[in-house]
């Protein structure tokens, strides 16, 4: 009792002062009201602060723990990973250290294998992207409820691990758990990562199965997924019986038809949506420029893309200005994609220099290509395929001091090429094929199956690509 009241007199004497808003001291007092099991007055400080830090939250929530307030606890665990007061990577790494001390008092006062515990916990390491924490205590757990396996699932969609999110729903299904929306709408979007016809399918089941017809997300991720896997037809369909189709239905159908070489529909979906009064956003633009570039529709990009700044007064972005690269580099104009880029008012990306650097060597423009490709090396850029594609131009021209020294750049920045990697779905199991890896079964017969291949695509007159054969053996 007499540290609360010598807390509430140092409270007092700072009110006014200079000391009012310091972060150290609000954190002191907050810690003190904490120790002092004075919660409801330190949460109303905590509410108060117009600044808090990871040991801010760290007092709040460990106090609230230390006390069995679980519920509250988490609450605030859950949030603090998403504020914008804290750098994203400390604040991570602040609600990890929290949580784990959590997690250390939930054992310590037996309460880890109750259900909202222990549901609680995997969500917070989930989100923390400390998914192997997460996988230990699921995987440890007697029984799981639908809201574990939910957890779990939102865990692997946290870290774009789709495949393990696939095969987990699958194994779930087994289990005889029967998914609810949010099971759904977790899964949704890895599915429609991998573009897997089969998931597709077996989750409109769902959807419709389940009563979901009225939650229009659910639809519009269908309409994604169906676009994504090549299945227009089914798109459309699905886009036809929707009840209400929105700015994001109408986006995701064009962007379909633009990946598969249809940019006058795409356009014409495009003018329908404006003409029902739904006003496109720059995710939309996007969109539609891609599926002009993808079509060879110079005229109408340029005309899309004056719109969009004129009518429909969206700021151009680095996103659209890579769709005009894209768009006159496939055509050949090659002065006008360079063109954009140097008049654009903002900083190019590495991937829109590797468009250009890509189109030049299609279409044997060498001046631009050496110019930018010392513009992409410059950027310093993370991604090995742009390495690679520089890589190629260098062994194209069997510049092998060039090359050598590319090598050595990577070596030195840690960059490395992954290995490719594919995956075949056969009946309830996803199989990955990695190159130079000749561990699977059935590799003989798959290989004499890919030769046989290649001999018949050699007789019809097709050759392979010297220039790329040239670098991975240098490489």
């Amino acid at each position: 009792m007499r540290e609360l009241e010598l807390g509430r007199e140092i409270h007092r004497s700072i009110d006014g002062s200079s000391l009012e808003w310091d972060l150290y001291v609000w954190n002191a007092l907050v810690a003190l009201y904490v120790k002092c099991d004075a919660l409801e007055v330190a949460r109303n400080m905590f509410d108060g602060m117009a600044k808090r830090d990871v040991v801010t939250w760290n007092s709040m929530i460990s106090g609230y723990a230390s006390k069995g307030m679980w519920e509250e606890a988490f609450q605030l665990l859950e949030r603090m990973p998403k504020t914008s007061e804290v750098n994203t990577a400390c604040s991570r790494l602040g609600a990890v250290r929290v949580g784990k001390e959590i997690h250390g008092l939930a054992i310590r006062f037996h309460c880890e294998k109750l259900e909202n515990v222990k549901n609680a916990l995997i969500a917070m390491y989930s989100r923390c992207k400390n998914t192997g924490d997460a996988y230990i205590m699921f995987r440890t757990s007697a029984i799981c409820s639908l809201v574990t396996w939910n957890a779990m699932l939102a865990g692997f969609v946290h870290i774009d691990q789709a495949e393990q999110a696939c095969l987990l729903f699958r194994e779930m299904i087994g289990c005889r758990i029967w998914p609810n929306y949010v099971t759904v709408t977790t899964v949704l979007s890895p599915c429609a990562h991998l573009a897997n016809i089969w998931h597709v399918r077996e989750l409109h089941c769902y959807v419709t199965k389940l009563g979901f017809e009225g939650y229009q997300s659910l639809w519009n991720s269908l309409v994604d997924m169906y676009s994504k896997s090549g299945r227009m037809a089914a798109a459309q369909r699905v886009f036809d019986f929707m009840k209400g189709r929105d700015k994001i239905s109408n986006t995701s159908l064009i962007a379909g038809y633009g990946l598969q070489g249809k940019g006058i529909t795409a356009l014409k979906l495009f003018n329908k949506m404006i003409d029902c009064g739904i006003e496109p956003d720059h995710i939309t633009m996007v969109a539609v420029l891609s599926a002009c570039s993808h079509s060879g529709l110079v005229i109408q990009g340029q005309m899309i893309f004056s719109r969009m700044v004129g009518l429909y007064r969206i700021a151009a972005r680095v996103e659209h200005c890579s769709c005009m690269v894209d768009l006159y580099g496939r055509a050949g104009l090659l002065r006008k994609a360079e063109e954009i880029i140097d008049q654009m008012p903002l900083q190019p990306s590495a991937a829109m220099l590797a468009t250009l650097v890509e189109a030049c060597r299609v279409h044997g423009n060498i001046e631009i290509r050496e110019r930018h490709a010392k513009k992409l090396l410059e950027m310093k850029s993370d991604n090995p395929s742009h390495y690679v594609l520089i890589a190629n131009m260098h062994a194209s021209a069997r510049c092998l001091q060039e090359l050598a020294k590319l090598r050595i750049l990577m070596r030195d920045m840690g960059i490395r090429k992954a290995p490719s990697c594919s995956w075949l779905d056969l009946g309830n199991n996803l199989y990955p094929f990695q190159v130079d890896i000749t561990s699977k079964q059935q590799v003989n017969r798959i290989s004499f199956l890919l030769w046989g291949l290649a001999d018949q695509i050699r007789d019809a007159g097709y050759f392979g690509n010297e220039e790329i054969w040239f670098a991975e053996a240098i490489g």
